[in-house]
């Protein structure tokens, strides 16, 4: 028996973009379903459920970011979005609102399969086990939560990856290419660094004032998790 069809998404206004896009990702062996605009897509994505979405953001009756923060607040689907603006204020507004990753129109659609290629293999970069512990810090992969001291901390799927990789290795330093590797399943001739870069910084606001302090920044090299176990320890 064939393999099932992967299912991608296609969020686009422009017609012709979005049947380009279509008939692309159908040559390469895509179930595709389509929305052209903003609440299209939310509703797309529980129709469909897809297993990769290509969103532009710039879509009428809802921004293609506000689309991405919705989808994101409960879902770990793999998103890439398709700006046309080439500024790292866009790029940021994306990465921050969710996206996994990003590409500047006009792009290559040879490097879109790639990228999409590379998302899909994200599963499969994080070992699924089960809990992670270090200190007060609890990371529940299978149920998609952590906490500390009890206190649950608002992570997205991919930052629940990131957080729970480097907590597995206290003190070992990993570049962004080896995040990108083992994180996101990707390298950083697909994706931009700048991706892990901007993730590090949504985990640590989230964690708070302890979050410099328990993901550390090792400069020309990377970042690691903190090995020193006083700087974990529970606020009293």
């Amino acid at each position: 028996m064939a393999d099932e069809a992967l299912r991608a998404l296609v969020v686009e206004d422009d017609t012709a973009n979005r049947l380009l896009l279509r008939r692309f990702l159908e040559r390469e062996g895509y179930e595709v379903a389509e929305a052209a605009d903003g609440p299209a897509a939310l509703r797309a994505v529980l129709a469909s459920s897809p297993d990769v979405v290509v969103l532009d953001l710039g879509l009428p009756g809802l921004d293609g970011l506000d689309v991405l923060a919705r989808v994101r607040a409960d879902s770990g689907l793999p998103i890439l979005v398709l700006t046309g603006r080439d500024d790292d204020d866009a790029v940021l507004e994306g990465l921050d609102a969710g996206a996994d990753d990003y590409m500047v129109k006009p792009f290559s659609l040879p490097e879109l399969a790639a990228r999409l290629r590379a998302l899909l293999r994200r599963g499969q970069a994080v070992p699924r086990r089960t809990v992670v512990r270090v200190g007060p810090l609890t990371i529940d992969l299978d149920g998609a939560r952590a906490d500390y001291a009890g206190e649950p901390l608002a992570l997205t799927a991919r930052e629940l990856g990131l957080l729970a990789f480097l907590a597995r290795s206290p003190g070992r330093c990993f570049s962004r290419a080896e995040l990108l590797e083992h994180v996101w399943g990707s390298t950083d001739e697909w994706q931009a660094a700048a991706t892990v870069t901007e993730h590090v910084r949504r985990v640590r606001r989230k964690l708070g004032d302890r979050g410099a302090d328990w993901i550390e920044t090792v400069r020309g090299r990377g970042y690691r998790f903190a090995a020193d176990p006083s700087v974990l320890a529970a606020d009293t």
